[in-house]
Parts: C-alpha cells; structure tokens; sequence
C-alpha cells in the first residue's frame, strides 16, 4: 500500500535590525527584484571582483573614493547565509594615506585573501603593495601591508598567484619614463609576508608593448607566465615555463596565437600541472581559440590550437569553466541586430562533446553579454549573463543550468537573478555556492545611487530553495522519497517522478499538494517499483505556470531473495565519504578491491567475513584525488565491478 505524508513544520525567523549600525546582519533575498544589499554606502565602487571562501561565502574586493580626490581599496566578507562577517560599509585594505589603484588577489591557502594593489607616488611612478586578511576583517600584515616593489617606474598590470606551500608570486610589467620599453619582472614572498626572492627582470622589449601578463604556480619553483606583445598594431599571445630556483631565469618563450591573428583577449588556467590558454582575435571575423600545453612546455593540440566555434558571426568573450574531465567553454556570438551566448564541452583532447556550433544557452531578441560560467561540482555548469532583451538601455541578470549533455535545467529563456527596474547593472561576478547553486555579485545603480548587491540561486533554480535535500531510501520492496520545501506559493503541485536505467522518458508517479505550514513543509512518497536495477527518482514543483525540477537521486533495487548483489556506492559522485552495499545468501568472506581508471589496483577497501544479508560498508576517499575510479567485489565465485567518481 502507498503512504503520502504532508507534515507541516514550525520555523521561526528573528531579523535583528540594528539602526545606525554599519553592521548589516541580512540574508540572501527570495526576490530577484529586490536582491541583498551587499556593501553600504559606498561612493562609486568599480574595479569590484569576488572570490569564494570555498565554505560557500565570499570576498569582495573594490575600489572607490570615499573621501574628495582619494581613492581606496576596500574588502569585504559575506558568510553562506549573506550576512557580512564585519563592518557592512568594507574595511581599507591599508591605513596609507596615499591613492590606491586597481587591485587583485587570490585565495591563499589557509582560506585568507591576497589582495594586491598599487600606490602612484609620483606623476610616472607608481609601486605595488600586497595585504593579507581574514573573514573577520583583520590585516594581517600591518595595517600598511607589504611594499613589493621599490623601482621608481610606472607599473602597468600585474598577476599573482599562490603555490601549495602558501608562497606568493607575482608578475608585473612596468613602463620606463619618457622610454617607450616594457618589461616584465617577478617577485616573490613566503606566506609569512616576508619577500624571499627580490624582484627579478625576466623580459624587455622597446621594439613592443608588453600587456596582460599572467602566472601560474605549476610546483614551489616552477610556473607558466604568459602575455601579449603588440608590435605595429598586431598582438601576439606568448608563454614559457620558467624556473625560479636560480638567481637567473631563463625564459624561453614561445608563441602561441598565429603572426597573422591580432589577439584582443586571453585568459589561462592549470589543468592539473598543464596551461590552458583560451583566446579571442581578429582576423576577418573574431574568432576564439584555444591550446593546452603540456607540463614540459609543448603543444598538445597542434601549433595552432583548437578553434571554439565555427559559428556565423563575431564571436567573443569566452568564458571557461573545468570538471575532472571536461573543459566548458561560453562566448557571446553577435550575428546581425543580436548578441547571443552559446557554449561547448570539450574533452582533455580537445574534442567537441556535443553538436558543431555548441548548445544554445540563451537566444533572444536584444542583446545578451558578459557572461560567466561555473562548475558546480555535479556534472552541471552554471552561466549567468547581463540582459538586454526588454531595453537597449538597461540589462538585467539572468541565470542558467546546463548539464553535460548540454541540456538545459531551468526555464528556458533563464531564471532571473537581478531584476530591478531601470537599473544599470555591471561587475557582474559568479561564485559557487559549495551546494550545487551559485552566488552572484553586481554593481547596480539605482535612482542614481550605486551599490553592491548579491543574489543566491539555489540547485532548483529558486531563491530560496523551495526542494530541500531530496532524498531516496529503500525500504524492502519500497522507496520512500521525501525532502522538505521552503518558502512555497500557495499554488504549488508536486509531481513525484522515476525512471528506470533502460527507460528514455520520466514517469509521474504520484503528485503531492503543498502541505499546511507558511514556511517549511515536509513531504514523503513511498513507492513500490516492480523492477530491480538503477532506478531514479525526481521532484517536479509547478506553482504559477512555472516549474523547478529537483537534481536526480539514482539507486540501485536488489530483493533481499537475490544470489548475490553489489550495490552503486551512494552518494556519487561523492567528495568525502560514500556507502557501499552488498547482498551475500551466506556467511562469507568478501573481499572489495579499489582500482585507477588504468585498472591499476590501488588498495584494499574491504576484506573480512560478513554475514547473510544485506551489508553495508562506508569508504573515505580523502587519499584520493577527483576523478573516476572502480571498486570490484569478490566473494566466493561471485566477482561485480561498480564505477565511483570523486569529485572535491
């Protein structure tokens, strides 16, 4: 016999509003029209980046004038609720009187932020300081940071990046005055702020400007820098490995963009200990391409890279996003009166995984730009992009969830992140949410005042993450499905649907109505599937013409009267820890093995008697780098692979 449950939870919410504070204890708001006001008060921020604590908040870094003709470098913590961990207005990163320009940073290590930026102590000369802080809001190297440079030039831009023992390396090019030359030096500190390697020139040029460099830590001492060189209106994109554990560095550098392509763009990335490089350049049309270069400095794709997309039109700004064994790839393609924005998955050997020209991520009439892409840990990417499809004036932000088989998740023509009205919305940044949904971060300009704001979207597609922790359990012959709801219309409609490992198309099995309780409801299904195998399970909510389709939980069904059974280790993918089950018709001695995706054995996971029945083991994968690997069971004659993926 079915069971349904409808039971309704009582859920208190204090909101401690505190006048005149320059605390603010908010939280991410349900409405998308309205968003959470990030920082307060400020004048006019701009050069504003975030950066994921990876506990599912963020830092937020800018620069604004807060006092008449002085500018200043501020951050800012927001914890995975949207309540800012100290003072709601941004702290300087420096108590120096001085301006402060155009600021970088990265995570270090321990979960503290790098934050770089540069102080102009004359009209050409200017020099480049570095702050580490914490989510409470304190400077941990003095309150005026750490001075990197003290060469009397113009810096330009500079890079940094952080190794796996907590050093600091960056790179930075500077301009002689009245002298038309670049160079490009680095320099380097521990993470104690100490700077142990002084600043070393790695290249010169007089013949070309030297533009947008890049590092990245491969080991302790060795890295991939790159950069472009623009010679008679003409950049070209180059990079080499360099070596920093002599006092002099060899750089070698190579090209990597054809002579004949004039490179407006590039960013790059390590896939393990490997460079990726993504670019966009004009030749006739603009075009993006892209190269993965090998860990001993040698092309892996040919020597001139692998072209994104052929499709019609000017194609630009791609963004890139990796999973443990893809490379997802978004651009802007403006074709006609339009701007639209497309994507492709490409595997390590660059290869395209789904249709020529990419899926459609949105396709509308306006213009669609800026996007930014995640990864959200579960096989599925996340883009979110500026809008202008009611106005040519004004953009909105929108959202969308795209799996591996570059199908679409949420509604189709995206779920809106940034709504308000007549606003001017830029600085858009994406950050995971450690959960499977995402957190975006903007500047916005309303009724003339700007400010920052963010918005959470949770896995579904909601804002407030109406289908909580769905959940599958077999129970005997039965499942019982269930998972809690927040925040509900009135209107709402559950459909319980599954789907067996052999079957093409969902079924419903059973809908559910919203339960009593105005904040949190609690829902239950109990089925009784006639098969045994893979079957999985989905929640479907509808409320208002619109719906949320919850993530897939798969299980695998063995009656208790079977031979012998291996189970699908769950949860996987998996990051920590996951149960493996197995049925056994005696008393008997099992052994479970662990292997590599090259079937080579890497330990044991099990290896004793268990009993008759069903037995359950739990394995820790914390030894284990991400990726796929396989268990096999042997007990008696009896022998069962399963596939599991670490993903962390």
């Amino acid at each position: 016999m079915i069971k349904r449950k409808h039971i309704a939870l009582k859920y208190w919410l204090v909101t401690f509003i505190l006048f005149g504070s320059i605390f603010l204890k908010a939280q991410w708001a349900y409405d998308p029209s309205t968003n959470t006001k990030l920082v307060v008060n400020p004048s006019d921020p701009i050069n504003i980046f975030s950066v994921s604590d990876k506990k599912g908040g963020a830092f937020i870094v800018w620069q604004d004038t807060k006092l008449p003709q002085k500018t200043d470098v501020l951050f800012l913590h927001v914890n995975k609720d949207g309540e800012t961990s100290f003072r709601s207005d941004g702290k300087s990163v420096s108590l120096s009187l001085e301006n402060k320009y155009e600021p970088q940073s990265a995570l270090h290590n321990s979960g503290d932020l790098l934050i770089l930026w540069k102080e102009k102590i004359s009209e050409n000369a200017s020099e480049i300081f570095i702050q580490r802080v914490n989510n409470k809001g304190l400077r941990l190297w003095s309150d005026f940071g750490v001075q990197l440079t003290r060469l009397n030039k113009e810096i330009k831009e500079y890079s940094v990046d952080v190794d796996k023992d907590g050093n600091a390396t960056i790179l930075f090019i500077t301009k002689e005055s009245n002298n038309p030359a670049t160079s490009v030096y680095v320099v380097k500190l521990n993470s104690s702020g100490k700077i142990i390697s002084e600043p070393q020139k790695l290249l010169n040029s007089s013949e070309s400007k030297i533009s947008d460099c890049k590092i990245l830590s491969v080991t302790d001492n060795q890295y991939f820098i790159s950069w472009l060189e623009t010679k008679e209106s003409r950049a070209t994109l180059f990079y080499s490995k360099i070596n920093l554990n002599n006092d002099s560095v060899l750089v070698q550098k190579k090209n990597i963009s054809k002579p004949t392509e004039n490179v407006l763009s590039f960013e790059s990335s390590l896939i393990g200990n490997e460079l990726y490089v993504i670019w966009y350049s004009h030749e006739k049309q603009k075009s993006i391409y892209h190269q993965l270069i090998s860990n001993d400095a040698n092309f892996k794709w040919g020597s001139a890279g692998k072209l994104v997309t052929t499709k019609r039109g000017q194609n630009s700004n791609p963004q890139f996003a990796f999973s443990n064994k893809n490379i997802f790839v978004s651009w802007v393609n403006e074709y006609g009166n339009d701007k639209n924005i497309y994507a492709q998955l490409f595997d390590f050997n660059g290869s395209k995984q789904w249709k020529d020209n990419g899926a459609t991520v949105i396709e509308y009439e306006g213009d669609q730009f800026g996007q930014k892409v995640i990864y959200d840990n579960r096989d599925n990417y996340i883009i979110a992009w500026i809008d202008r499809r009611f106005t040519k004036q004004f953009g909105n932000i929108y959202a969308q969830k795209i799996n591996s088989n570059g199908e679409l998740q949420w509604t189709n023509n995206g779920v809106d992140l940034g709504t308000y009205t007549n606003s001017e919305k830029s600085y858009l940044n994406l950050l995971p949410d450690d959960h499977g949904g995402a957190i975006a971060i903007f500047k916005d300009k309303r009724e003339k005042k700007s400010e920052i704001y963010g918005q959470k979207i949770y896995s579904t597609g909601t804002y407030a993450g109406q289908i909580l922790g769905l959940k599958c359990e077999p129970e005997g012959d039965t499942v019982k499905v269930f998972w809690y709801a927040a925040n509900e219309n009135d209107d709402v409609v559950y459909e319980v649907q599954r789907k067996l490992n052999s079957e093409e198309n969902w079924q419903t099995v059973e809908e559910l109505k919203k339960g009593n309780s105005a904040t949190i409801n609690y829902y239950e299904y109990e089925d009784s599937p006639d098969s045994e195998g893979l079957i999985s399970y989905r929640v479907i909510q509808k409320s208002k013409g619109n719906q949320q389709i919850s993530e897939v939980v798969t299980l695998e069904i063995v009656k208790e009267e079977s031979d012998y059974a291996l189970f699908q280790n769950i949860p996987n993918p998996f990051s920590e820890t996951t149960s493996i089950s197995f049925i056994l018709p005696k008393e008997e001695f099992v052994e479970i093995e662990l292997y590599d995706v090259r079937l080579n054995q890497l330990g044991t996971i099990t290896q004793k008697t268990f009993p008759a029945g069903k037995n359950t083991i739990t394995f820790d994968s914390k030894r284990l780098s991400p990726g796929v690997y396989f268990y096999k069971m042997k007990a008696g004659d009896f022998v069962a692979v399963k596939k599991m993926v670490v993903s962390k």
